[in-house]
Parts: C-alpha cells; structure tokens; sequence
C-alpha cells in the first residue's frame, strides 16, 4: 500500500501488534485510506510525525497534531460522505490514535476527549457569543495597540471565516479592493473562491497594508499578509495567538480557528443572511455542511440526512 499514512512508522507497528480480526484490520485500512486522502488534500508532504506535526518558522519549534486540524478532518467527511459513513471513519480514526498512544507512538489523541459528532441528531454549535467576540477584539487589540495585526486577525476570522491554512498563506494579491472580496486560492481544500469584505474589515486591511511595519516585511511584493519576527504565520503560530487572545479576553474555554468559522456563519445568520448567503461566505459544496454550524434546532434535521 502508498501512501503517507501507510508508509509511516504508525501504520507499520499498529499492523505488526494489532490482535484484530482480519476482517476488522481491513475495515481500519479504509477509513486510513480517507485520513490518507485529507492528508493529501491539504498539501501534506514528508515523513509523517504527529507529535512534530506543526513546524513554526516564528517560534523556531514543531508542535503536535491538535483539535483545530482535526476539525478541518471532520469538516472534510461532513462534505464527502454521508453520515454513516463518516459516523464509523471518525470511530476508526479516533480508536486507531488511541492504540497509537497505547503502543507509546503518540503521545496525546486530540480526539480523545470528542464525542463523535455524526451520532447527534440535533445540530451542534461550537459559535462563541457576539459579547465574547467583542472581549475577542478588545483583547487582541490591548495586545496589539500599534500594528493591531492581532485585531486585524480577529476581525477577519469572525467576518469571513478563512480556514487556518488559507488565513496563514493569505498574501496582498488575493485582496481585491475593487470588488470588495478576498479570492481564496492558496492553502485551501475547495475549488478557488471568494469571501466578501465588510466595510470595517476593508477599512482595517487598507491601514494594514500601508503601515510602516507591513511595508518593511512586503518591500512591494506579493507577501504573506500576517507575520511575526520576519517569518510568516503557520497554523501553529495562528493557534498559539488565538490561546493568548482568549486568555486575555478572560475566556476560559479552548477558542480554535473553526470555531471562529463557526462564529462567522452564526454572526451572519443573527443579522438575517440566509442560509445560501452563508453557505457562499463559508465556501461549503452542501447546504447540510453549512447548515451544522447555525444555532438552530429539530426542525431543520431533515436537510441534514
């Protein structure tokens, strides 16, 4: 078998000690062979390390697989399979970490802790308040008072919603003033899209872009739009500010990437978009995917089967 999963230390040893049934050991080889898909998908290269999984130009240090990137996992199976199908490769995933632990090849599963999310019935959602997006923004502008990139983030993520990897890759050519969008082409798991801008955000990114500190890093060229220490943003540096924002913001709970994902879909909904506006914003294929992250209830669980 090929492939970045299979040819990994993980898959070698868990086919050498597993004690499973021929029958159950091929059911595992399937649902590895979508975690193997996603790894692709999203530019995976390499040999496979989960606890060096996250390399950090900025912090010098690599950082282990976490919950954030394994969100964009389950996204991916809300996307391409139907439920059952993605009710078991979520269980296989999770079970496979969990020997991976056992045999002392990993040393935390992110999903150990997580229910799997194809058994609920109503919708789940992972949206923070609109008062705690305001501390949100408070807090990563106390932090950041002169540049404000940290507000800048914020303010992104919570009106377009951009998945790590396309936030941490966005550069000055994909802002389009003209036509008030952001084009998303780099980093991304879809087909090439666009987000639009509100007035606020454009206004924030056009102060961004000519102050002195950003126009030393770009010298005029098409660069990365967030940085720290002459180094671009990786998804790691982007979970670490996110963890730093939250704790000033005196939120206690974990905050990652998609829940403010989550949080944009959930802001647009509250201020009357519907759900085909919300779906354009997020860039999901299927209404259903979309439909999973707006708080609202039962009677909308038959656009979800």
């Amino acid at each position: 078998m090929e492939g970045i999963i299979f040819s990994s230390i993980y898959f070698k040893k868990w086919l050498e000690l597993n004690t499973l049934k021929h029958s159950t050991v091929k059911s595992y080889i399937r649902y590895l062979k979508c975690f193997d898909d996603y790894l692709r998908l999203v530019g995976w290269q390499g040999e496979l390390d989960f606890d060096k999984f996250y390399y950090s130009n900025v912090q010098d240090k690599y950082a282990p697989i976490d919950l954030d990137f394994m969100d964009g996992f389950i996204e991916y199976l809300q996307e391409n399979k139907t439920k059952s199908q993605a009710m078991s490769i979520f269980s296989g995933i999770k079970s496979f970490m969990d020997l991976l632990v056992d045999y002392d090849l990993l040393e935390y599963n992110p999903l150990r802790h997580y229910k799997n999310p194809f058994y609920y019935q109503s919708i789940r959602n992972r949206a923070i308040s609109e008062e705690e997006c305001i501390r949100l923004l408070k807090a990563a502008y106390d932090l950041d008072p002169f540049f404000q990139q940290y507000y800048l983030i914020m303010l992104l993520q919570t009106t377009c919603g951009l998945r790590a990897k396309e936030l941490c890759k966005l550069t000055v050519s994909q802002i389009d003033f003209e036509h008030n969008v952001i084009v998303v082409d780099k980093g991304r798991k879809t087909k090439i899209g666009t987000v639009r801008m509100t007035d606020a955000l454009q206004k924030k990114l056009r102060e961004y872009m000519t102050h002195p500190y950003f126009l030393e890093w770009s010298q005029e060229r098409d660069k990365e739009l967030f940085f720290m220490k002459d180094k671009s943003y990786a998804d790691y540096d982007l979970n670490k500010l996110l963890d730093r924002i939250r704790i000033k913001a005196k939120i206690s709970q974990k905050i990652t990437n998609h829940d403010l994902r989550a949080t944009m879909a959930y802001l647009l909904y509250k201020h009357g978009n519907n759900y085909k506006s919300i779906q354009r914003q997020l860039r999901h294929k299927k209404l259903k995917t979309t439909l999973r992250y707006l708080p609202i209830h039962v009677e909308l669980n038959g656009y979800l089967e």
